[in-house]
């Protein structure tokens, strides 16, 4: 009974569906290439799972916590953090001190969102569109949507080079986060406040938690994530792109609801949207091997998506 009970739990039948769904990935990649099975396929594969990672869980808790909540933001603020990153080191600062400032931009950046929405009132899907095009607008706008190098090569051990095979970016920054925020999510009263927000937000509130407040810690949250984000891409490219977060804001949602978060708050886990990520990046390197258009990549992600909306309804999960 206990064992079938089990199965019947919408997030275990999420991450067996999940589970099962990246193996299927896994084995299309390899039809698709002769080239994915290399060694060398692992670590360029893990390579682009910590920005589009570090978003995708930041996004997951914004929504677990309800509202509905949703940050639209966190590619621009990917790229807006990275500039100030790059700017700051042009002015004579340490690149380390330089990356600490930067995470303070985007807990502040987020915090923008958290007060819009949680103290002003503004619905998130409104609020975060409105600073998808301020963050992004101020990017392009300070450089002329010219891309600031001069990073130092030493900062590239980052988000170039490798420790046992895996990318420093991968085992020093992702892993770490990844675990610190599972652990937040399924062992700390936070966690429990998280869930009970998005279950119902007046019992919650009955019951001792600030709602609203908590919510805004969430948002701040989503911008040191974005921030860290940044840090790696300025490493990896050695120079601060304005557009370096473009179109992550959209995947970093498709990651969060593929991984079983549901929309309105309440349900979902880190490794749902961990295991989101990996189905994401595994299919975009098995399409990239296979020289196939970012276009028919977008398709075939969002085609993804609906299918597995779709089975959440034929699993019966609440609307």
């Amino acid at each position: 009974m206990k064992t079938t009970a089990r199965f019947r739990d919408p997030l275990r039948q999420r991450l067996l569906f999940l589970t099962v769904l990246w193996l299927l990935t896994l084995a299309l990649g390899a039809w698709l290439s002769p080239h994915f099975w290399q060694s060398s396929t692992v670590p360029y594969l893990l390579q682009y799972v910590p920005v589009l990672g570090l978003l995708g869980m930041g996004q997951t808790l914004i929504m677990l916590a309800g509202g509905p909540g949703i940050d639209l933001s966190v590619g621009a603020m990917v790229s807006l953090v990275g500039l100030a990153i790059a700017g700051l080191y042009g002015l004579g600062l340490d690149i380390y001190l330089a990356s600490l400032v930067g995470l303070l931009v985007g807990a502040l950046l987020g915090a923008v969102n958290g007060v819009l929405i949680n103290i002003v009132g503004i619905p998130s899907l409104m609020a975060t569109l409105a600073t998808l095009f301020v963050y992004s607008g101020l990017a392009v706008a300070l450089t002329g949507g010219r891309p600031l190098g001069g990073i130092p090569g030493e900062f590239a051990w980052l988000g170039q080079n490798q420790t046992w095979n895996l990318p420093n970016q991968f085992l020093f920054v992702f892993l770490p986060v990844t675990l610190v925020l599972h652990v937040l999510l399924t062992r700390t009263v936070t966690g429990n406040h998280i869930v009970a927000a998005g279950n119902d937000e007046r019992a919650a509130f009955l019951v001792g938690v600030n709602v609203r407040r908590l919510r805004l810690k969430l948002y701040v949250l989503s911008g040191v994530l974005a921030a860290l984000g940044a840090i790696i891409t300025v490493s990896w490219f050695q120079a601060a792109r304005p557009d370096a977060g473009k179109g992550l804001e959209l995947l970093s949602v498709t990651a969060a609801v593929l991984g079983g978060t549901h929309i309105f708050g309440g349900l979902g886990r880190i490794s749902g949207t961990l295991l989101a990520i990996l189905i994401i990046t595994t299919l975009q390197i098995g399409l990239q091997l296979a020289n196939i258009s970012q276009a028919w990549q977008l398709g075939v992600i969002g085609a993804l998506l609906i299918g597995s909306v779709a089975v959440d309804s034929l699993l019966g999960r609440r609307p």
